[in-house]
Order: structure tokens, then C-alpha cells, then sequence
């Protein structure tokens, strides 16, 4: 009697070790898996920077595009072109958007962007053209449809 129940006992034991060992080796394996996928997504999510873009309109539409993926070293044109369906003009002077879905610039409005500064908490009028201002991480910009020159800031 005594030698089957230690025959029971060592069986068992060996499908408890076998068992076992097949189900660490499993998560081991989702576990590389995921480490894997978690180093692919934070590579990824360093050449990605988070913009906030505000497009409004002079009849007070103002449209957000929070939260705004774009590639890393992307400008306030690059920005605009990612969000919405533009027309535009180059010349030695840069690039004019001269129109934001559908909105076209005319004689007396025309498209012009801003920089939120967060740390004055105003907007300010950029000193280089659309396709020069390299935006940042957490960078807010707005496209305004403005008619008089300078503009008043985005409200």
C-alpha cells in the first residue's frame, strides 16, 4: 500500500511541476510580449508631441482640436494642415493660408495664427510665418479670420 500511494503522490507531483512550468513559461512569454509593445509605444511616443489648435471664425464659430497628435519638429502650418482642409500660397516671403475649410481671406479678412504664452497666460502675435514657428509639447496655437491689422488676440 505504502509504495502506490507514494507512486500517486510523486504522479501528481510531477503534473503539478509540469503544469506549473507550463503556465510560467506562458506568462512569461505574454509577459515579454507586452514589455515589447509598452518599449515600442514609449519609442513611438517620443517623436509624437500633443498640440491644442483653435480655429475661429470673425461670426464667433471657434472650433478646438485638443489633444492634436502631430510629429515632433512640426510647425503652426504643419499643425493647421493636419486638422483641417486648407489653400494656401508660397512666395519668397513663406507661406499664406489663404483659406481654412471653406473660409476664404479676401480683401478684408485673412487668415493670421497665434501662440498661447502660458506663462504670461495671453496670446502672442508670432514674430516669424507659419511654416517658421516650430511648435512644442503642450503648445496651444489659434488660426484667426481677422479683419484689421495688428489683430486683436483670440478670445
Amino acid at each position: 500500500m505504502e509504495k502506490r500511494t507514494f507512486t500517486y503522490i510523486a504522479l501528481g507531483l510531477l503534473v503539478w511541476a509540469i503544469s506549473g512550468t507550463a503556465v510560467a513559461g506562458y506568462y512569461l512569454a505574454q509577459y515579454n510580449t507586452y514589455q515589447n509593445e509598452y518599449e515600442n509605444l514609449a519609442s513611438e511616443m517620443e517623436s509624437i508631441l500633443l498640440v491644442n489648435i483653435l480655429t475661429s471664425y470673425s461670426n464667433g464659430t471657434k472650433v478646438w482640436y485638443n489633444n492634436t497628435a502631430l510629429p515632433v519638429g512640426s510647425t503652426a502650418f504643419k499643425a493647421i494642415l493636419a486638422i483641417a482642409d486648407i489653400e494656401y500660397t508660397e512666395s519668397e516671403l513663406g507661406i499664406f493660408v489663404t483659406s481654412i475649410n471653406g473660409v476664404v481671406g479676401n480683401s478684408t479678412h485673412f487668415w493670421l495664427y497665434w501662440g498661447w504664452d502660458g506663462e504670461t497666460s495671453e496670446w502672442i502675435f508670432p514674430d516669424v510665418g507659419a511654416s517658421e514657428y516650430i511648435l512644442h509639447r503642450g503648445d496651444t496655437i489659434a488660426w484667426t479670420y481677422v479683419s484689421e491689422y495688428p489683430p486683436p488676440p483670440p478670445t
